[in-house]
């Protein structure tokens, strides 16, 4: 019987560590040519917006989709996970953790690969929830951080976020009320902000050499989040999917001023894999730019399903729906 897995259940079953391997895992079963995918499905409502996000891992032997959207109440959050094989339902689950962490664990992958080994000061731009798995993920892959600082609009905000990370991490992490005054010095610079409008949080021309970006917060065409100029500073840009040139606010406008040359631009999986190199200098600046998708949604899902079990976590639920055999023949359409 497939299971469903509350809020509850999805953070006692994945934790940072093990969302950073299933991530990695995931980048090499995409880099062997196992894994299928298509562009997210976005429908706009008159008070919101319905996204779907579909992945099939074949070589894990699953498949299925996260739907998410937003309406009066707020933003809500599924992830369908199925048998590739027979396509039985495995599990349903709460997705809005698993949208936070599973972002937070492929920007640790990229930051594994990308980041300088010696780095010990990190800059936060934003204080959001992807800012504290962003946070999570560098102290996993970089554990000789020792200092930070974190620009978010509201000071409060900011302040608190300094504090809570200072303790989590025993760093010294401090607010600072501009965003290049975080960005000054740092080996690491993290972005998590995705504002509309056209606003951006972060410059090229701030930037240093050696430095390390990772950009998670421009989802959809109209979100900003990094100037054109942070393209063309950047001396390899590391995408976790192509897709993102178009689905990207931050894609589409430098694209319009040609920042972008795509002599310097490769998907993750390929540097994990191994076909193409990430940063090769200590001197490079080095970007990495997601987006999200379905395949990361269920590689996440089912690393949650497993340990699920194996803890006897969550609801069994009967099937919704009769399995029938499928005829050699397609059906003749009828509407």
């Amino acid at each position: 019987m497939p299971l469903l897995l509350r809020s509850a259940d999805v953070q006692q079953a994945l934790d940072m560590p093990g969302a950073i391997q299933a991530m990695e895992a995931l980048c090499r079963e995409e880099a062997a040519g196992q894994t299928m995918s298509a562009d997210r499905i976005h429908i706009r409502l008159a008070r919101g917006f319905l996204r779907i996000l579909p992945g099939v891992l074949t070589a894990t032997g699953v498949l299925g989709y996260k739907e998410f959207h937003g309406g009066s109440d707020g933003m809500r959050y599924a992830i369908h996970l199925f048998e590739l094989e027979s396509g039985a339902p495995l599990a349903v689950m709460d997705a809005n953790y698993v949208t936070a962490i599973r972002t937070g664990a492929m920007a640790g992958v990229a930051l594994k690969y990308l980041a300088p080994r010696a780095a010990t000061e990190v800059a936060v731009i934003g204080s959001g929830a992807e800012a504290h798995t962003e946070m999570e993920a560098v102290m996993a892959v970089r554990p000789n951080i020792r200092v930070g600082r974190v620009f978010s609009p509201r000071p409060e905000r900011r302040e608190a976020f300094a504090q809570e990370m200072s303790a989590l991490y025993s760093l010294q992490m401090r607010a600072v009320d501009r965003p290049e005054a975080a960005v000054d010095g740092a080996h690491i610079v993290l972005t998590a902000t995705g504002t509309h409008g056209g606003q951006e949080a972060l410059h090229g021309d701030w930037l240093q050499s050696g430095q390390h970006v990772n950009s998670i917060g421009s989802t959809a065409p109209d979100q900003r989040e990094i100037h054109p100029s942070v393209w063309q500073a950047a001396d390899r840009i590391v995408l976790d999917t192509h897709r993102l040139l178009h689905e990207s606010g931050d894609a589409l406008a430098a694209s319009q001023v040609d920042a972008i040359d795509a002599r310097k631009v490769c998907e993750l999986n390929q540097v994990v894999g191994g076909s193409e190199r990430g940063r090769t200098d200590a001197r490079q600046i080095t970007l990495y730019k997601s987006v999200g998708t379905g395949l990361q949604d269920v590689a996440a899902a089912y690393r949650i399903y497993r340990i699920a079990l194996e803890r006897n976590l969550g609801t069994e639920m009967p099937e919704l729906t009769t399995p029938r055999l499928m005829s050699q023949r397609a059906p003749v359409a009828t509407t």
